[in-house]
């Protein structure tokens, strides 16, 4: 029945977007049980083809929100600005170990004076030395050509796109947060139920709650 349920939400989902009257590549994530993996990146390299819009009038936003960071996972490509407001009431300290770019952003709150520049690809995992458990995530693009997928497990990239493999990251996967499955398109066969997707799998394994060490003093302003 569960199965059957999923199903039908895949073809619903297909359907909405074909009526549209555009066709994609569809990329459909799932985990190690077939279930449909919300929130996956998808990066295409090597691309030949159209070139997309690009657009960089403001930073890009990872605020601070009731001890979380919101989104948990930020989208951007390189040389990206990224703002970090920090809009709870009381204080933060962000931080990076990640190589891609290792920062730190002192206790503070209300809005930092200046944005951060994210020159390098890579993923970076944020954290407050204050609350540990809060954990968010940066993934940095190397090309313009990257997608998240949607509630269904569901990415689509444009058809007319020549590229040589396919990236795919969530920060779940086991391995740790730095682990990337690349796929090459030649190893890409669409499913046989017709819709043309491929499907991509990758496991997962859910993190163990961390545990905030400052839970009896906070930082106010």
């Amino acid at each position: 029945m569960v199965f059957h349920l999923r199903s039908i939400q895949l073809v619903f989902a297909l359907l909405c977007w074909l009526s549209r009257g555009v066709f994609a590549d569809t990329f459909l994530i799932l985990d190690q049980n077939g279930t449909p993996i919300k929130g996956a990146v998808i990066e295409l390299t090597e691309v030949e083809g159209s070139s997309p819009i690009v657009d960089k009038n403001q930073p890009v936003v990872m605020d601070q929100i009731n001890k979380q960071f919101v989104p948990e996972l930020l989208v951007i490509k390189a040389n990206d600005d990224v703002s970090f407001p920090n809009s709870d009431n009381i204080r933060h300290h962000v931080y990076s170990f990640s190589p891609a770019k290792p920062f730190e952003l002192k206790l503070y709150s209300g809005q930092p004076n200046d944005p951060l520049t994210f020159e390098k690809p890579g993923i970076v995992v944020l954290g407050c030395n204050i609350h540990d458990s809060m954990v968010g995530y940066i993934y940095v693009a190397k090309t313009e050509y990257v997608e998240v997928t949607n509630d269904e497990g569901l990415a689509f990239i444009d058809p007319n796109l020549i590229y040589q493999s396919v990236k795919v990251w969530h920060p779940y996967q086991s391995g740790g947060h730095m682990t990337v499955t690349i796929v090459q398109r030649d190893n890409l066969t669409p499913s046989g139920d017709g819709n043309q997707v491929f499907e991509i799998a990758l496991s997962l394994q859910a993190p163990e709650p961390r545990k905030t060490l400052h839970n009896v003093l906070e930082y106010d302003h």
